[in-house]
């Protein structure tokens, strides 16, 4: 894929940072358009636990066939496929640099955001990946193991790979051991650019005002949507797909099943967020180039603006 160069930016973070309604405002300011980088996003019908449906932000949302709108930004990445169906970093950045090329041809600026550390690296190619399809029926046997049982299968197989991942996401470890076991790969080659910059921006604080926006937020959520989306999704027929065992909907599920208290699962839903907050950064930690921002300064926005009109005009 051959293009000018061109500057691409990436807004990266832990969760409930604020980088969807950041990019929302740079759009406007810089002529954009949004590709969401997040794991959990691309599924259909899973907007509040997901926050795709952000709160307290006053977002106009218009969902449409292939893309959403927040305040008329088009907005990439949500929706891609239906729970329980499988959707690799591999897939996401074949969409992705799909899209960055769209967006480009449209003379607009493409602001990448997102807290899902692998799908940055696959998308900007950072990481060298290639198409795995997937072995259902041992994946059915892996998804009856417990953490400990899946964490200790992949130790055996690679501990390399075991140290790089979420060791406590159930579906990254099902899929490691998966690639572990099986060599039905493909070695087709994402499309990549020529002259390609990525400029990183990433959103930080202190962890006490990090944790403490997500448990703001998920007080809102739980208040306002979040157990009805589950109970939608149940209804539906994704109680036990892999989607609804994962961040957020697992305690919401066990709440509405009567395993957790209200109180219970509150509690236990904004320690998990805090738990993924430090995996996130730690993965962060991991990547070169970024110009951290602190969100909790007054002057945050106005330090993102400047920074990337500073690369814009270079």
């Amino acid at each position: 894929m051959h293009t000018k160069n061109t500057k691409t930016f990436v807004i990266l973070g832990p969760t409930s940072s604020g980088k969807t309604s950041l990019s929302v405002e740079l759009c406007w300011k810089f002529n954009g358009e949004i590709i969401s980088a997040d794991s959990r996003q691309v599924y259909k019908y899973m907007d509040i636990g997901t926050g795709k449906i952000s709160v307290n932000t006053g977002h106009e949302v218009k969902r449409l066939e292939d893309h959403w709108k927040l305040n008329c930004v088009k907005v990439w990445g949500y929706d891609l496929i239906e729970p329980g169906n499988y959707f690799s970093a591999y897939d996401f950045a074949g969409y992705g640099l799909g899209k960055i090329r769209e967006i480009e041809r449209a003379e607009k600026t493409t602001f990448i955001a997102g807290g899902t550390g692998f799908y940055i690296d696959a998308l900007t190619g950072n990481a060298q990946i290639k198409a795995s399809k997937p072995d259902f029926e041992l994946r059915k046997m892996l998804e009856n193991l417990t953490l400990e049982e899946l964490q200790k299968k992949l130790t055996s197989l690679n501990l390399g790979t075991y140290k790089k991942l979420d060791h406590k996401n159930p579906m990254r470890l099902i899929r490691a051991i998966e690639k572990e076991l099986t060599e039905n790969t493909t070695t087709t080659p994402l499309p990549s650019f020529d002259n390609k910059k990525f400029v990183y921006i990433g959103l930080t604080a202190e962890r006490s005002y990090l944790y403490n926006k997500a448990d703001l937020w998920l007080e809102s959520v739980w208040m306002n949507g979040l157990i009805g989306e589950v109970q939608k999704l149940i209804e539906i027929g994704y109680e036990h797909t892999p989607q609804l065992r994962g961040l957020v909907y697992k305690t919401v599920l066990a709440f509405i099943k009567g395993e957790l208290s209200e109180t219970e699962a509150i509690q236990r839903t904004k320690y998990d967020l805090h738990s993924y907050i430090r995996r996130q950064q730690t993965w962060f930690k991991k990547m070169s180039g970024i110009a951290w921002f602190d969100i909790a300064e007054k002057t945050f926005s106005q330090n993102v603006f400047n920074h990337v009109e500073s690369y814009l005009r270079r």
